[in-house]
């Protein structure tokens, strides 16, 4: 280069300079208070006091996203203070009489008073009963507070690019009659609904084209805090009993919970993918997330989506309900003259609810239940069963997803199809076709032996004893990598083996 400036026009250092600093003081005292029948009542408060604050500073070359290939990046600025006071008390009220042969209650409770939030105050309630020796019934309620931390507020504007994104309401090649390289909606396999809503966002799902029926090309994503942003605050309770069975020959306890979380004002950050999704796939016609979406409206036949904000969000409302099942068998066997202690454990949850709300400006509600679909089964459960004997230790583990499949307002339907589909051929061996968007039971069994010694720990095992696959689904409808699902639970990796070796230093006299 003949000057330093034609150099430094061409080449530069992009940074950041981050620091993050807390200051945190804290008070707590705690013992006993009285005497009640069932015992000593206990007790505890406490004081705390944060402040947090967060400096992160880049340079222009990354402030400004000069670099060729990088987004912008304006970092974040930003402190604030928290002071809370807490307290707690155990009373156990009765012991050892006819009906109460325990009867405990723990209150708790804690007074947030936030910077930028104000105060708030939420406690914890906790019942314990046991009106016999081998019976407890227990219940708690709660609520919570979490005022929005400094990332959520104070992160400054962020870009970046999807360069493959996927706009529904541009025209499939499947779509476009090759004969006369038109539209013909009788070839559309697109949900109606879908279709709907694009036109009522302004987009004419049958114009809308790039070229020969492409519809993926780079979307610029922005995401940032909010200022604007709702506290989170929940709800939550839940009802449960644990039965001691009472026999001599072995030991066996049965558990179950009921439990219902409620949560409102949650803090998202929502991916590109799901704002668009929720907004040209959703029931309503009417999603909030439409608005996030800027488009260039310029040509009719080519509004491509220009900007999509994907900065934090609260969410209206989410709601959990479910049922945990618990067993636990244990027992000793005699085999070949040696005492084998055996143990069985198993775990079972039933999900009878997994939902969120938005609401609209507009105060229009977009509902989704996400129960029984990817992420979110019916059922799921794991079970152990352990042999121990001597210093060894045998152990058989068995994880269970339950059947899912998307949710139904994304579902597709079967279709008359004359081309290709995503997951089939077309005719003449497919006629009646749809995207593998579902998931059948799946296990998935792990093996291990070890040996506690004084001083050494030697184990090994198989996880994925019998190799099972995961399942095999449409990249287009489900997260997937390579056709399978990931970030649902499904074992990517086939069967693995590991050997586990340690010592402990100083473990004699």
């Amino acid at each position: 280069f003949a000057t330093q400036a034609e150099r430094d026009y061409v080449f530069g250092v992009r940074f950041f300079e981050t620091e993050y600093e807390q200051r945190l003081a804290s008070l707590y005292l705690s013992g006993d208070i009285f005497e009640l029948p069932g015992g000593t009542v206990a007790a505890g408060f406490g004081y705390e006091t944060r402040k947090d604050e967060l400096t992160s500073l880049p340079n222009q070359v990354a402030a400004d996203g000069l670099f060729f290939g990088f987004s912008v990046d304006e970092g974040a600025i930003g402190d604030k203070t928290v002071d809370e006071f807490f307290a707690e008390v155990e009373l156990p009220l009765l012991a050892g009489v006819t009906a109460f042969e325990e009867l405990t209650v723990n209150l708790s409770t804690r007074y947030t008073d936030d910077e930028i939030y104000g105060g708030n105050w939420t406690g914890s309630y906790k019942l314990g009963w046991r009106p016999m020796d081998s019976v407890l019934i227990r219940g708690t309620y709660g609520t919570s507070f979490r005022a929005p931390n400094l990332r959520e507020l104070f992160l400054a504007g962020q870009t970046g690019f999807n360069n493959s994104f996927f706009d529904p309401c541009y025209v499939p090649q499947s779509a476009i009659n090759e004969a006369t390289d038109e539209y013909d909606p009788a070839l559309d396999r697109r949900d109606p609904v879908v279709l709907a809503n694009c036109l009522a966002n302004g987009v004419d799902p049958t114009l809308a084209r790039i070229g020969a029926g492409i519809t993926q090309y780079p979307v610029e994503i922005k995401s940032g805090g909010a200022l604007d942003l709702f506290a989170e605050k929940s709800d939550s309770w839940t009802a449960g009993l644990v039965w001691d069975l009472p026999f001599n020959a072995f030991d066996l306890t049965i558990g179950g919970s009921y439990y219902e979380i409620d949560i409102r004002n949650t803090i998202i950050e929502p991916s590109e993918n799901f704002i668009v999704g929720d907004c040209y796939g959703s029931a309503t016609g009417n999603s909030p997330f439409c608005e996030r979406i800027t488009r260039d409206f310029t040509d009719e036949t080519d509004p491509r989506i220009t900007l999509i904000d994907a900065g934090f969000i609260n969410r209206d409302n989410e709601s959990a309900r479910g049922v945990d099942l618990n067993l636990l068998f244990a027992d000793t066997w005699t085999i070949f003259e040696r005492p084998i202690d055996v143990t069985l454990d198993m775990r079972a949850n039933r999900q009878l609810e997994r939902s969120t709300l938005f609401v609209s400006a507009d105060g229009v509600s977009d509902f989704n239940e996400f129960k029984g679909s990817f992420g979110f089964p019916a059922w799921k459960g794991r079970s152990i069963i352990r042999f121990d004997y001597a210093d060894w230790r045998v152990t058989w583990e068995t994880n269970y997803l339950g059947s899912v499949q998307l949710r139904e307002e994304l579902r597709d339907d079967f279709d008359d199809i004359s081309g290709l589909s995503d997951t089939c051929f077309g005719p003449p061996d497919d006629v009646l076709c749809r995207d593998v968007d579902f998931a059948e039971n799946y296990f998935r069994h792990a093996v291990s032996v070890y040996y506690y010694g004084d001083e050494w720990t030697l184990g090994a095992g198989i996880r994925n004893v019998l190799a099972e696959d995961p399942p095999f689904v449409d990249g287009s409808e489900v997260q997937a990598l390579n056709n399978a699902p990931i970030g649902y639970g499904y074992d990517l990796m086939g069967r693995t083996y590991f050997f586990n070796v340690s010592y402990t230093f100083g473990g004699g006299e």
